[in-house]
């Protein structure tokens, strides 16, 4: 396999009905300088490891690693290790990239050597329009708002340039939220070799996030969700304060930090096997943690409103689970609760 402009790394596990889809999309894009695949079966117990032989077969561009099951990090890392190429992006074996996507990513990406490239997504799987170098430019203090527009937390949106992310590693010590990590981690090297770097964002959806597939992490039950969430915000937070960010952004994010922690807490009481008492216990402990009070007690000195504000400062298993489930099921009664919260704090912090 030759050295190639861009390597797409895909991790493969139990994939044989989406990978097809996903190897074709990459293998019918347009690059100049070439591009390669580098398919990392992690002992998937389906057909996916032929499909993967079969490609390598087929197209000398595809590269085909075969190791135990150790999880989606250690695939990656398998992939980062022996990828050879300029720049590196990563793919889901469920996802797909768009006609034109690598070549529109690689036309910005020379435009701006020193930018960081990033790009949307659409879960919109037949979706005809065509991508194109559209770029818009965002400055390093506007990573908050970028982690808000879902474009930072996702490792598969972005052209990373292979000499740096060789040097990194996806954490396998954690079962979910290793993106952020890895990303946050970039950007730290990034900054470093690149000082006052700027992120060049696509306005096309360049990737095909499918977001119909059941039993995948996002969907699983963690039991140490509320454990492991507080280390990657914090991480956040640290990152986003070091780039300056504007009050006016963090506010939301803070918003939306709670927000995920109040659901892990809620996710506690409603899937944890557990019988109910153990359940409940567990949720107390959770809402012990150092970090949430740290984050409540910022909220309360900036007056930054969030529904779960009390709930969580109560340390209130149940109350957060109503809101919590309110909010999943959409129901009215998580706009009460919300109200009933803003004005107990006397109707004046600063809302969504």
């Amino acid at each position: 396999m030759q050295r190639a402009a861009v390597c797409v790394i895909v991790p493969v596990w139990g994939a044989e009905k989406t990978l097809h889809r996903c190897v074709d999309s990459i293998l019918s894009q347009q690059v100049e300088g070439g591009l390669n695949c580098i398919l990392v079966d992690d002992g998937s117990p389906d057909r996916s490891g032929a499909i993967c032989d079969d490609y390598a077969a087929k197209d000398s561009r595809v590269q085909v690693i075969h190791q135990p099951d150790n999880g989606v990090s250690a695939a990656r890392n398998a992939g980062l290790e022996a990828a050879d190429a300029e720049f590196i992006v990563f793919l889901d074996s469920d996802d797909a990239l768009r006609p034109g996507a690598l070549q529109a990513a690689v036309t910005v990406q020379r435009q701006a050597p020193g930018a960081f490239v990033l790009w949307h997504y659409t879960t919109d799987e037949h979706a005809t329009s065509p991508v194109g170098p559209h770029a818009v430019t965002a400055q390093q203090t506007e990573l908050a708002r970028l982690y808000l527009d879902c474009l930072i937390a996702m490792p598969w949106n972005k052209l990373y340039r292979a000499e740096l992310a060789k040097r990194l590693t996806f954490n396998q010590a954690y079962t979910l939220g290793e993106d952020l990590q890895f990303v946050l981690d970039y950007l730290h090297l990034l900054n470093r070799e690149q000082p006052g770097f700027v992120y060049r964002v696509l306005e096309d959806a360049l990737t095909f996030y499918d977001c119909s597939r059941e039993g995948t992490l996002s969907t699983k039950y963690h039991p140490d969700y509320c454990d492991i969430w507080p280390q990657h915000f914090a991480k956040l937070n640290d990152a986003v304060l070091a780039a300056g960010a504007p009050e006016e952004d963090l506010l939301p994010l803070w918003r939306a930090e709670v927000r995920v922690f109040g659901e892990g807490v809620a996710d506690i009481l409603r899937r944890d096997p557990d019988a109910p008492a153990a359940r409940l216990a567990k949720a107390r402990a959770a809402l012990k943690s150092s970090w949430l009070s740290e984050l409540l007690e910022t909220m309360r000195r900036k007056r930054c409103y969030s529904p779960y504000y009390l709930p969580l400062r109560r340390r209130s298993p149940r109350l957060v689970a109503l809101l919590a489930d309110a909010a999943r099921k959409n129901s009215p009664l998580f706009g009460k609760l919300d109200w009933a919260g803003y004005y107990l704090l006397g109707g004046n912090w600063h809302r969504a």
